[in-house]
């Protein structure tokens, strides 16, 4: 009796969904996460992303950039890894490129919406992946512990690999979206990454610019004060 009943708390031990890993996940190191959203945000116009997958080995695993719907390629600035991502590179429309970015059909063959799309993309290849090493979730549980792939800290209970590729954004935008997925051989979406394991890059002013709307601010609360003493 006694075997049977721990046979049976291994078993639920095992498959207890506390120790499953999404087979694709983004994180951003020193970002914080955002529990509206869901997403690692950061603000920092230069950072490292990771890829994280588990579970399985994959031929190649894209990430999509999206800009906000009403932000201009042109006034974008955008390195990945050492590869810029020229204005003619955003396309408008649904992710992923493979399949006619101007139509979403709502079933496999594109991304789900998720409040992102339709918008400006862009698409980087990051490879293969393996289960070479042991990796963890990296969203927050309710104590706010999870796992870090940029120093590997936390609970790991899968296998996988991790790759990191250094980011630098500029110019006028609203943010920078990531999503990570594979494909089929015909073109539709295979695994992607959970929408609660996403990353996004925020814009922030240069300094010239946030003194420029600073001044901006002053003047506009001193004509203000002058016309109510008035």
């Amino acid at each position: 009796m006694r075997r049977k009943l721990f046979l049976i708390a291994l078993s639920l031990l095992i498959g207890s969904p506390a120790f499953a890993v999404p087979t694709l996940q983004l994180f951003i190191s020193g970002a914080t996460y955002d529990w509206g959203t869901q997403t690692w945000v950061t603000t920092s116009g230069s950072f490292d992303l990771y890829v994280v997958s588990a579970n399985s080995s994959k031929t190649d695993v894209i990430v999509s950039l999206a800009l906000a719907p009403t932000d201009n390629p042109a006034d974008v600035s955008v390195n990945f890894a050492g590869t810029d991502i020229h204005t003619g590179d955003w396309v408008f429309g649904y992710s992923p490129l493979e399949n006619d970015p101007t139509q979403w059909d709502g079933g496999n063959d594109d991304l789900p919406r998720h409040g992102i799309f339709p918008t400006w993309f862009s698409e980087m290849h990051t490879g293969a992946y393996n289960r070479s090493s042991w990796v963890g979730d990296v969203q927050p549980d309710a104590y706010g512990n999870f796992w870090n792939p940029a120093n590997g800290s936390g609970q790991a209970h899968a296998r996988g690999q991790v790759k990191h590729f250094h980011v630098t954004t500029g110019g006028v935008f609203t943010f920078v979206h990531f999503d990570a997925y594979t494909l089929n051989s015909d073109g539709t979406i295979n695994q992607f990454a959970p929408f609660s394991h996403d990353a996004e890059a925020g814009y922030v002013p240069e300094p010239g610019t946030a003194a420029l709307f600073s001044t901006g601010l002053m003047a506009l609360g001193a004509i203000s004060f002058r016309r109510r003493k008035r």
